[in-house]
């Protein structure tokens, strides 16, 4: 078991072994309504909750981080130039580049390797891949949002590739369509993976290639959900279903609540995956 999982583990108990203890110390009364054990007592049950939730955020978070990666896929090499940053990690292609790129968000908490062999993959067959990393993992505020979105359309003002797709896992799924819909004019496709986005966003107008890739086994983004917001894409969507496809093995990462029990392995998963996303790119090429 990974040591940060143990320590956020002993936080919880330490938590709740410490409001047990002084709520089983008899306390002072003061007045009919006894206000002072009753003001102890919350103050002593916020900071148990408190505790909980910061442990389960610690689990998640180590538990979201890259595992089973092969010790090549970060490093640069003949076939794939790679750039890392805190803003974003870059594979570009050793030859020359076809000029279509990908833009890719990783989902909630998952750390951005975690998707490095699949872009390394694309960028092995001659497209630039850019994984930018979500602030805090989450973009959990507007300003938060804003960072991304200026990194994104930094990326996109690189000149690195003449036609852009942004694209996401899960979470970043639906920060990706969120950005196809403000800035639709700046981006030539939409690639969302493993996510039943957009939800309340009608993208049904947009002029641009759309491909969706989800599981049959994915508990986080069912083939019911996709097909219940299915609308909310345009009627010229590519919709590639991976049979026997969970949500985690999207990335490289390790067990997720809710993900689902895949019945294919990780790699064929990848490799569906991948051929999805090059065939979305060679069309914008070839177009």
């Amino acid at each position: 078991m990974n040591h940060w999982i143990i320590v956020g583990v002993l936080l919880a108990l330490a938590g709740l072994l410490f409001m047990v203890r002084h709520l089983s110390e008899p306390q002072t009364k003061q007045g009919p309504n006894n206000a002072p054990r009753r003001s102890f007592i919350r103050k002593h049950i916020r900071i148990g909750l408190a505790l909980f939730w910061s442990a389960v955020i610690i689990w998640l978070f180590v538990n979201m981080q890259a595992r089973g990666l092969q010790r090549n896929t970060l490093e640069s090499d003949a076939a794939v130039a790679v750039d890392i940053s805190d803003e974003w990690i870059k594979f570009s292609p050793g030859r020359d580049t076809l000029g279509v790129g990908l833009i890719f968000y990783p989902g909630a908490l998952v750390e951005p390797t975690a998707y490095a062999p699949l872009a390394r993959s694309v960028a092995e067959a001659g497209y630039p891949v850019v994984i930018v990393c979500v602030p805090l993992r989450l973009a959990p505020l507007q300003r938060h949002r804003d960072e991304l979105t200026s990194r994104t359309r930094r990326v996109i003002a690189s000149g690195d590739a003449s036609k852009w797709v942004v694209g996401g896992h899960s979470k970043g799924g639906a920060l990706a369509a969120s950005f196809a819909k403000d800035f639709a004019s700046e981006i030539d496709g939409l690639l969302l993976v493993g996510t039943s986005h957009p939800r309340r966003d009608d993208l049904s107008s947009l002029q641009i290639d759309v491909t969706k890739v989800y599981g049959s086994e994915d508990g986080l983004a069912t083939v019911d959900e996709v097909n219940e917001f299915a609308n909310n894409l345009p009627a010229t969507t590519t919709f590639v279903l991976v049979e026997g496809a969970n949500h985690s093995q999207f990335g490289f990462y390790g067990w997720q609540p809710g993900a689902g029990r895949a019945s294919i392995s990780r790699a064929e998963q990848q490799r569906q995956t991948i051929d999805a996303i090059i065939a979305q790119l060679r069309r914008l090429w070839e177009g």
